[in-house]
């Protein structure tokens, strides 16, 4: 790289820079053919995505060097490794205008490290020969910036700032008249229990009947409803690239080396514009092993590793709520690290968004589980995801109703998540809550018939880790968004309200209740009081139990078994039988997650991954 700072001529204005644009047109100043700078302007031009990226994005030039280019231009100092900035300011809003103070002024008062049209006003305007100020690369003036503002960030990120205080949280657990009340049903049923145990019997399932009819009606209908058409697949229709926006991804890992590579590997098979990808690699400050290895790896320049600064709840949604912040995608996906997702995904996403109302603010892509040979229990959880995401989950949203959304392969416009404040990071459960204080809000969420392979559990010990957290987070759901019963009512909708809480309520007391049930329903068959009831109440609580256990049966058999056809995977209705012996393991699961709601709440239980053989990641040409 060529060329002297000193020159004052108007940039972009000789006979070889003409016509390009002033983003690139400084650098046939500094050693770059006007020939590729060109072809980097047509690209931008066709797709309308920055000109800087673009010439990054072809391997034209690299950031340090567009940069180091950038300082020689405008005669300032060029920091490979800026000084220490100061602390203050809004985060995103110094990230975009790519200035910043630094702490120590004596040398340099200023850091430059500007993106799209900070840099053009730059180029245009900026400032020209000062000793004072020094230009650095936008991701080492990022990471500079989370070091000064640490505190503030870990605060932000924790929804412990003055805004994450005043929204509802996991954090602050059951309200007063929460716990009165849970108490208080408590004791009821303790004090009916040893003195008329056959009416507080009786009465439980009068009250609890509705949600666990609800809950197997909800799962019958998703069942019986067919499909949506899939119009992507059966007309090839391929977005044009220029209409595509900028896609942020956010990648949250923490001692994950044993996936690094297949999933680096998964994000470089994505087809989508690279200038228009912003791939974030979030790994915490004290994984020394994640934040060696990457640096001595050759990322694609559309990665960037963002290092979250310390603080507490170690926390998945904490990481999130950093990418978010930062995120200049106009769209926002997560992968989970395991994750090898269709490389077509992002532009299904952003074709349904686009053609979709602005209510739609969420899309949830379907998890398959992509190595069920490899034991029971990965084919019964294989067996169990093609119900939930195959079935359930697009026949509750073709009725408009909400879902538990999957902590991976989430598609959201970025405004939506900032307008609910992001991830709550207290949640152990993080999808759960999010989705429902997005319905709250007034969003939709639609299904994304794309699929995203994933690694499961291949051991009863680590299986019941993961299933005992996801239940955990339930069972914070439900205590977060039932403390004000007539405004959630309100906001959601009578019909939303009754899905969400048998959805949430409905799973959680069933897989607890399950050893119950299943041994009352077996006595009350054995010695016939099931069919021959005595008295109005038993006969009524008689017929409501019986509907449950017939409808329950076939709820519980159905979707799987749909789901198993609709994903092409036969082979799997063989474990159906197994069913009753696998959730009878989900209790299990409930029982531990109940014990740490009381004894461990923000604890998080993380899943190793890297334990089962996988096929390698598709590559995007072979769509």
């Amino acid at each position: 790289m060529g060329g002297s700072g000193n020159d004052d001529r108007p940039i972009g204005r000789g006979p070889a820079s003409a016509g390009l644009p002033i983003e690139l047109a400084f650098l046939t100043r500094h050693g770059l053919a006007p020939s590729l700078l060109a072809r980097a302007a047509e690209t931008s031009r066709r797709n309308r995505s920055e000109p800087a990226r673009e010439a990054i994005a072809l391997g034209l030039i690299s950031e340090a060097e567009l940069y180091r280019a950038l300082a020689a231009e405008l005669g300032l100092a060029f920091l490979p490794q800026p000084p220490p900035l100061r602390p203050g300011g809004g985060h995103d809003a110094i990230l975009r205008q790519g200035i910043a103070p630094t702490v120590d002024d004596r040398r340099f008062r200023f850091i430059l490290a500007p993106e799209g049209p900070a840099l053009r006003r730059m180029l245009e305007a900026g400032p020209r020969h000062r000793g004072d100020i020094a230009v650095t690369t936008p991701r080492r003036f990022a990471g500079a910036l989370r070091h000064s503002n640490a505190e503030t960030l870990a605060e932000h990120t924790a929804g412990l700032d003055p805004a994450g205080l005043a929204r509802e949280s996991a954090r602050t657990g059951a309200s007063r008249g929460q716990v009165i009340a849970a108490g208080g049903g408590v004791a009821a049923a303790a004090l009916g229990g040893v003195f008329a145990p056959l009416q507080t019997f009786f009465a439980l399932a009068l009250l609890l009947g509705p949600f666990f009819l609800g809950l197997i009606l909800l799962r019958l209908a998703a069942a019986i409803e067919r499909s949506a058409p899939d119009l992507w697949r059966s007309h090839r229709w391929r977005i044009d690239e220029s209409r595509l926006p900028a896609y942020t991804v956010a990648v949250p890992l923490y001692r994950e080396l044993p996936v690094l590579r297949q999933l680096t590997d998964a994000l470089g098979a994505l087809d989508y514009p690279p200038a228009k990808l912003d791939i974030r690699l979030l790994i915490e400050a004290d994984d020394i092993g994640m934040r060696s290895t990457l640096a001595r790896m050759a990322l694609p320049p559309h990665f960037s590793v963002t290092v979250v600064p310390p603080g507490f709840p170690r926390t998945k949604p904490r990481a999130l709520n950093l990418a978010l912040l930062e995120a200049r995608g106009t769209f926002f996906t997560i992968f989970d690290a395991e994750d090898i997702p269709d490389p077509q995904q992002l532009r299904m996403a952003a074709a349904r968004f686009l053609g979709g109302p602005q209510e739609l603010g969420c899309l949830q892509a379907r998890l398959v589980i992509d190595h069920a040979e490899e034991g029971v229990l990965p084919a019964l959880f294989a067996l169990e995801y093609a119900g939930l995401f195959d079935v359930l989950n697009p026949g509750l949203l073709q009725f408009r109703l909400p879902i538990m959304l999957g902590g991976t392969s989430n598609h959201f416009r970025t405004e939506a998540l900032r307008a609910v404040g992001g991830w709550d990071a207290w949640n152990v459960t993080e999808d759960a809550d999010l989705g429902f204080r997005l319905v709250r809000a007034g969003y939709r969420i639609g299904d994304l018939p794309s699929n995203t392979r994933e690694e499961a559990p291949i051991t009863i010990p680590a299986w019941l880790k993961q299933r005992s957290r996801w239940i955990k987070g339930y069972i914070q759901t439900l205590v977060t968004h039932s403390r004000a019963p007539l405004r959630l009512m309100r906001e959601a909708g009578m019909a939303a309200t009754f899905a969400f809480l048998s959805l949430v309520f409905g799973t959680v007391a069933t897989a607890l209740g399950y050893p119950a049930f299943a041994v009352a329903a077996l006595i009350a068959y054995w010695d016939g009081s099931l069919f021959e009831p005595v008295g109005t109440v038993a006969t009524l609580t008689s017929t409501i139990a019986l509907g449950i256990w017939i409808l329950g049966s076939v709820a519980l058999f159905m979707p799987p078994i749909v789901g198993a056809l609709r994903r092409g995977a036969p082979g799997l209705l063989l474990l159906v039988p197994l069913l009753p012996l696998y959730y009878a393991l989900v209790s299990a699961a409930a029982w531990m997650a109940l014990y740490e709601y009381f004894n461990q709440r923000f604890a998080w239980n993380k899943t190793e991954h890297g334990l089962a053989h996988r096929p390698a990641p598709i590559e995007a040409n072979q769509e």
